[in-house]
């Protein structure tokens, strides 16, 4: 009962003080803003690779995500494309039929048709339309396969290459793409991604793929969650929907949910306002207009599990690109809206605060985001707060993520990216020539990073005797160059450095050196763009970054006591406000706040 009070009065502090909005710029209408094509691979190989058939689960863990300012479909391939669930607005209808359609996914196609799907499932992506953002999300397992002709395949993806892929980018898609397995076509996966600005993952194997399509939902919608602490969640009176999404660990007990009346519930006894979907591997449970309060869930911890909502009282940070370039200025931007419009006020934000988690390999940071003035932070006190990132991002995988406490509320926002010290992926693979296969070092641009109509690039190559030579890359399509290296000697070890130079699409110039590489003698297919394994983002250590002076806390302490007197006097006062104030409003009192 005290702590509560205490908040009580926290709050009325709030309206002694006031209440100021401003409009927020990039709010989008409430009608469909996400257009989602999903394409699975049913070929044969799918027998062995997806033995379990565990696209089945992930697919309709995907679907029943989606938000309602969405519209989607899904497609399979194999040797004929199928629309397995029309394209139409996601709601309850269409989610039930998804979830119903996924079970018809098999293995049994004969081909693995990935330039058809393409072009049947965005026939009518032909102009940008800025107001909608456009997703692919590409399952596959193989190869460009369509025929027992190797030229017809050849031909097949060097046309998804030079004219399937530049008119998805110039309609403004966004490519995700997943290999699964080691038999499928990575180079082109990851080329696809990175024409697009898009995402690339490998799957070792089928058990990830739930995991895997549920960032893909994430980096697609970015949707509004609360921070799920040792399985602990705090609700406000502002969300009108809570959807937990709890992954299950072999053998373990179905989950538990309390909520803040001390009610238990599982999948056998959910309340009327519960949906519950059961999966071996998951529980997806929906709740409508959940009790404020600490809700608690009775479930193994995972670092996958969230709690996502749907709220007026929103986060709005910068949507970082799926992978920067370092060097770039990376300035991070954290707001806090009520219906579309960002508080600004002072008094508010006195009692907020935002701090950023980044999680690289084993190790994590904590910053604080300040409203200051100061570095990134454009203006001191309008209730956007900031952080410049650029000298703590390093190459590799990063998760950021951005925690608030309002003492009555929390918020959270995730993202996850790649930063990237080349503007090019450099690989080399055994590229079938006529009837032989000869090593190949591969190089692809990555999108926003260097124009490719004005990349060169020059490969310094040297064998164990000294010899070194220079030789120009040629383009060998849209997005594409190659070196075959056939002409250097088998039986010798070679290393070979690359220097790119080029313009940035803002016309900056680029100058970068990659490598070096080793090919030739019982050596393994290189190449530069690395995938983490899920637990590299599973931290061993975690450090809190602050920025301490020499401290006279003497000189601090006087002030400090004086401030609290003057704070306890206005909650005291204010409280009597508070109990004069309509019955209504002391029940929601961020509501009240966010209308004065």
């Amino acid at each position: 009962m005290k702590k509560n009070g205490f908040k009580i009065a926290v709050i009325t502090a709030f309206l002694l003080l006031g209440w100021q909005t401003t409009t927020l710029a990039n709010t989008k209408p409430g009608t469909a803003t996400h257009d989602i094509r999903i394409l699975i691979d049913v070929s044969g190989s799918m027998k062995w690779n997806d033995p379990d058939n565990l696209r089945i689960p992930a697919l309709r863990l995907l679907a029943n995500l989606l938000p309602s300012n969405a519209q989607a479909g899904v497609w399979t391939f194999g040797r004929h494309v199928n629309m397995l669930v029309p394209l139409a607005p996601v709601d309850k209808q269409w989610k039930r039929r998804a979830t119903k359609a996924a079970g018809e996914i098999r293995s049994n196609g004969l081909f693995t048709n990935i330039e058809g799907t393409f072009q049947k499932s965005t026939w009518d992506w032909k102009q940008n339309k800025p107001d909608i953002e456009r997703t692919i999300i590409l399952l596959t397992d193989g190869i460009v396969d369509i025929d027992k002709d190797a030229n017809k395949n050849r031909a097949s993806r060097d046309n998804i290459i030079n004219n399937i892929v530049p008119r998805l980018v110039k309609s403004g898609a966004t490519i995700h793409t997943i290999a699964l397995s080691g038999e499928a076509d990575e180079l082109l996966l990851q080329q696809l991604a990175a024409s697009s600005n898009g995402w690339y993952e490998k799957a070792q194997d089928a058990e990830g793929l739930e995991r895997i399509f549920f960032r893909m939902f994430e980096k697609t919608t970015q949707p509004d969650t609360l921070p799920l602490i040792e399985n602990k969640i705090i609700v406000d009176n502002s969300i009108n929907e809570m959807t937990l999404l709890i992954f299950n660990r072999n053998n373990a007990q179905p989950p538990m949910v309390t909520t803040p009346k001390d009610i238990v519930f599982g999948g056998n006894n959910p309340p009327q306002n519960v949906s519950w979907h059961h999966e071996s591997r998951y529980n997806l449970i929906t709740i409508t207009n959940p009790t404020s309060g600490t809700w608690y869930i009775d479930a193994d911890t995972d670092p996958d599990n969230r709690v996502m909502i749907v709220t007026d009282l929103k986060l709005v940070t910068t949507s970082f690109p799926n992978n920067i370039y370092l060097g770039d200025e990376q300035h991070y931007f954290a707001s806090l809206s009520n219906e579309g419009k960002i508080i600004s006020k002072p008094a508010f934000h006195r009692f907020v605060d935002i701090k950023l988690q980044q999680i690289h390999k084993e190790s994590q940071t904590r910053y604080k985001l300040k409203d200051d003035g100061d570095d990134a932070d454009r203006k001191a006190k309008d209730g956007t707060y900031s952080i410049n990132l650029s000298d703590v991002l390093t190459e590799g995988r990063h998760e950021l993520i951005t925690r608030v406490d309002g003492v009555t509320f929390k918020r959270e926002k995730r993202h996850l990216i790649n930063a990237y010290a080349s503007p090019v992926i450099i690989a080399i693979k055994p590229e079938k020539i006529l009837d032989a296969e000869i090593e190949t070092l591969f190089a692809i641009p990555r999108a926003d990073m260097i124009n490719p109509d004005s990349i060169n690039m020059i490969a310094t190559i040297s064998d164990s005797a000294g010899k070194i030579q220079r030789i120009d890359i040629p383009r060998s399509s849209h997005n594409e160059w190659k070196l075959p290296l056939g002409d250097f000697a088998a039986d010798q070890q070679h290393h070979i450095t690359i220097e790119i130079t080029g313009t940035r699409p803002n016309g900056r110039p680029v100058k970068s050196r990659v490598g070096p590489f080793s090919f030739g003698t019982h050596t393994q297919p290189v190449e530069s763009i690395e995938t983490p394994n899920a637990n590299e983002l599973t931290p061993s250590a975690e450090t809190e970054i602050t920025i301490d002076n020499e401290v006279n806390w003497m000189a601090v302490s006087i002030p400090f006591v004086m401030f609290n007197l003057l704070l306890a006097g206005g909650i005291f006062f204010g409280y009597k406000r508070w109990k004069a104030r309509p019955k209504s409003v002391q029940e929601k009192p961020w509501e009240a706040l966010a209308h004065e």
